[in-house]
């Protein structure tokens, strides 16, 4: 009898603690995504004309490629813009590896979201292609201009650092 009173309490405690994982794990991240989405308190006037609002990085659909023919800049150019903020849906290869220079590409017709990606990667030229079949405000097609637009360390990073980079650390 006593046997099974243990199992049922080692049972019993195990679940406590995975409860308790579950419940640390699930609060913090409803903090790190609610951080950016704190609303500004309401303003009493009209905001002037010469100061353009904000925009919320992390709203800005973008999908990267690989036009410049190096292997794994889609990646990299990716993770910079991670960095940066903006949520990169999508990055692969582009269909010809022949684009001498980086461009941003407005997908939505928000010259805004176009202007914040283009400033994220040194301030590349900018064209507009609407699509709203794709589901995406921005397209970076990555020319053979990379090792300008990211800086060196970064453009010769290995791509196990780069994931080493994502784990939180709490020293930061």
């Amino acid at each position: 009898m006593k046997r099974g009173r243990r199992r049922g309490c080692l049972q019993t405690a195990g679940i406590a603690v995975f409860a308790v994982l579950l419940g640390a794990f699930a609060a913090s991240t409803f903090l790190r995504h609610s951080e950016g989405r704190r609303e500004a308190p309401p303003t009493h006037g009209v905001e002037p004309p010469s100061q353009a609002a904000p925009v919320a990085r992390a709203r800005i659909r973008v999908e990267v490629r690989n036009g410049s023919g190096v292997r794994g800049a889609a990646e990299r150019v990716t993770s910079h813009l991670r960095r940066e903020g903006f949520d990169v849906v999508d990055f692969g290869n582009a269909d010809r590896f022949d684009q001498e220079r980086t461009i941003v590409i407005d997908r939505s017709g928000n010259p805004p979201f176009t202007r914040e990606v283009a400033v994220a990667l040194q301030g590349v030229p900018i064209a507009s292609r609407l699509d709203s079949s794709l589901y995406l405000d921005v397209t970076v097609m990555i020319g053979a201009d990379l090792p300008e637009i990211l800086d060196d360390e970064e453009a010769e990073r290995p791509a196990w650092r780069q994931w080493f980079d994502r784990i939180p650390r709490p020293w930061d």
